[in-house]
């Protein structure tokens, strides 16, 4: 477990770094960036996540929360980062690197599927064929490896917002929770996910944006629902009704072709006024509505309610 005292960590991004990690998962394909260089590939990692403040070549006691990567295929010339916006087509798969530029640097950066994809297709079109892997890439040295625990309890409710987020996104695809199941779907079915997502120009972020697919009925896989979720430590407001809307709008027309049915608003709180429920009632944002789910902390655990409306 990390044991550390959340009040130091209130105005810093401690817990949103914890998140971002806490979203891999063993298999991911990764790209390392350099600033002002471009991408490197392809790599994947071959851990969950962990602690140690282990000091390793250039990476010392400042940088403790760290996952195992291995080499996939080794380009050696990266890929500049102009290539992601030298076209039309580029700029609209690699939206949400644009968006995560303005807001400034951030250790992990979740990108959607269509840019791995493209990043994929760069890095090849750059180098042609991968070349053997370097010499100096070597294994993981250290085994002062501790696994990453989140404080939970504080009177039935997380602490820090941060810290529900970064539980939900490190849960989010356990087949064994019948309550996340039912506000994220089949586990087969979830295609992408990432927390704090970069949203327009804003500066803004959604908390959690979650891409569904199967070819269950198509015979071809098929992008049947993006889940647009905002949460709330306390209690949900009318304003966060139209946060989520908001933010559902724009995943509509930015990444669903402008089919607002394909879009799931989700809003979980601790609990919900009178004036929010009455607020998502008059929503005509879409027939699916705003789901409205209520979390509750208990035993070291979140656990999760629909709350009808």
């Amino acid at each position: 477990a990390i044991v550390t005292r959340v009040s130091e960590f209130r105005e810093g991004h401690y817990f949103g770094m914890i998140g971002d990690i806490l979203g891999t998962r063993i298999g991911d394909i990764v790209f390392l960036y350099e600033r002002q260089v471009g991408f490197h590939g392809i790599y994947k990692i071959i851990s969950e996540p962990f602690f140690d403040p282990t000091s390793i070549s250039c990476v010392n006691e400042t940088w403790p929360i760290r996952v195992k990567i291995d080499c996939l295929n080794y380009f050696p010339r990266p890929v500049p980062e102009d290539y992601l916006f030298s076209t039309k087509v580029y700029e609209s798969k690699f939206w949400g690197w644009f968006y995560r530029k303005i807001q400034g640097a951030r250790g992990i950066n979740t990108i959607n599927p269509e840019a791995a994809e493209t990043l994929i297709e760069l890095l090849v079109k750059i180098n042609g064929n991968a070349i053997n892997k370097p010499h100096w890439i070597k294994p993981y040295p250290s085994k002062n490896m501790t696994k990453i625990t989140l404080p939970l309890d504080r009177d039935g409710k997380v602490y820090l917002e941060d810290i529900l987020r970064a539980w939900l996104i490190a849960n989010i695809d356990n087949p064994n929770r019948k309550d996340l199941r039912g506000i994220f779907g089949p586990r087969e079915d979830m295609e992408w996910f990432a927390n704090n997502v970069p949203y327009h120009v804003t500066r803004k972020n959604i908390d959690i944006l979650c891409y569904h697919k199967n070819m269950k009925y198509t015979g071809f896989p098929l992008r049947y629902q993006f889940s647009v979720v905002e949460l709330k430590r306390d209690e949900a407001k009318p304003k966060d009704v139209s946060q989520v809307i908001n933010y559902s709008k724009w995943v509509a027309g930015r990444l669903a072709n402008s089919e607002i049915e394909a879009v799931q608003p989700i809003l979980i709180a601790y609990e919900f006024s009178k004036e929010t429920i009455k607020k998502a009632k008059l929503s005509d944002f879409s027939d699916r509505g705003i789901k409205f789910f209520q979390y509750k902390v208990g035993n070291n655990n979140v656990l999760f309610n629909e709350v009808k409306i």
